[in-house]
């Protein structure tokens, strides 16, 4: 009850004119901003070049072979370039670093196919080449005990249909740049909160209202975690008013699924007090604040808060993928516009991850301290 009734105290602050501007006002008016003057930036058309994939052939069939050989022939003059990776070529670090979109490794057993998280659409076609070419495969092989020719025309494409077959469930759908600004803001502001988060027990001890606090019949425990549920259920009520605004005023897109979404950014809460309430333990006085302004600010810059940063590539990719908001914003984009559900479970899974860990540090850092 008493964690209850200081989590009641933390949400008065919702009456304070200031905190609502910058929580609420203030990202809907950037939106606007943003989402109004790059509308054009944000409809142009999307050229994709010839696509790079590596490949290495450990099938023991001559058969095979021979399909596959065909196969690259024609993938070539499609635009997709399939390179044979000698013996100590890592295929996966290629992947891994973009030099590649993808990468095969072809065995007796089959095809595995890595593909490149930072080439989305490159490496989803060849991966659909790919597995059009292995379902031709499967079929010829079948068709090969009993008529020869007819596995060749098969595998050759004669009077058959093209490897690739382009499928769309809402191929109109892409985001634009009211669409986009208004997950980045959000889940850029949702980040501001870790300033609070940073003030959050030194405020009362600024207020004089620390004595008073311990004074009364409530333990440190209860205190700490009424002030951290507060905060977090204000920014969850906040984030939830935004995103509404933004979507039945700026008609800004947040798919069919909002609560998967209110899920992501309810986890990204959690990480950003935990981030505030961490190191407000870790670096002592005033100084936490300037160092969490810091991080906040180069997390914006680099997870594309101000502009995408998917095509990014080489050393500023590697910082990118650093970021805590690339982790939302992109899981946020793949489930709303591809229905991609495994990037929101890794966001999730590492907001909640560091949440858990800086609040160890915390709550471990503030027991020696002050003797809990």
């Amino acid at each position: 009850m008493n964690v209850f009734r200081i989590m009641l105290k933390e949400l008065k602050v919702i009456r304070d004119p200031k905190m609502l501007l910058f929580l609420v006002v203030s990202p809907l008016l950037t939106m606007l901003i943003l989402g109004t003057a790059l509308t054009n930036a944000f409809n142009g058309s999307i050229t994709v070049e010839e696509i790079n994939v590596l490949y290495k052939n450990n099938s023991s069939s001559s058969e095979f072979t021979k399909y596959w050989d065909d196969f690259t022939g024609q993938m070539r003059q499609a635009g997709i370039k399939l390179e044979k990776a000698d013996e100590k070529t890592d295929g996966k670090i290629e992947v891994k670093n973009n030099r590649y979109s993808g990468y095969v490794e072809i065995s007796d057993s089959g095809l595995k196919y890595y593909s490149s998280s930072q080439s989305l659409i490159e490496s989803d076609i060849a991966k659909s080449v790919l597995i059009a070419f292995a379902d031709r495969y499967r079929l010829a092989a079948e068709v090969a005990g009993t008529d020869s020719k007819q596995a060749d025309a098969i595998m050759t494409g004669n009077g058959g249909e093209s490897y690739v077959v382009e499928e769309s469930l809402n191929a109109t759908r892409k985001p634009g740049a009211m669409d986009y600004f208004a997950i980045a803001i959000t889940t850029m502001i949702i980040l501001y909160s870790a300033l609070t988060a940073a003030q959050l027990i030194d405020g009362e001890r600024k207020r004089n209202t620390a004595v008073r606090l311990l004074a009364s019949p409530v333990t440190k425990i209860e205190i700490f975690a009424g002030k951290l549920a507060g905060l977090v259920v204000l920014n969850l009520i906040l984030t939830m008013v935004v995103v509404l605004i933004s979507k039945y005023m700026f008609n800004a897109y947040w798919g069919e699924n909002l609560g998967l979404v209110f899920l992501t950014l309810f986890t990204e809460i959690i990480f950003a007090v935990s981030l505030g309430l961490g190191l407000s333990y870790i670096i002592k006085g005033n100084s936490s604040g300037t160092v969490v302004m810091i991080i906040i600010q180069l997390a914006a810059f680099l997870g594309g808060s101000y502009f995408p940063v998917e095509e990014a590539t080489g050393f500023m990719a590697a910082l990118s993928s650093l970021s805590p908001l690339q982790w939302s914003n992109a899981a946020l984009l793949e489930m709303i516009y591809a229905n991609n559900m495994s990037a929101t479970v890794n966001a999730v899974l590492l907001n909640i991850g560091f949440a858990v860990v800086l609040l160890g540090i915390a709550f471990t850092m503030m027991r020696r301290k002050e003797g809990l």
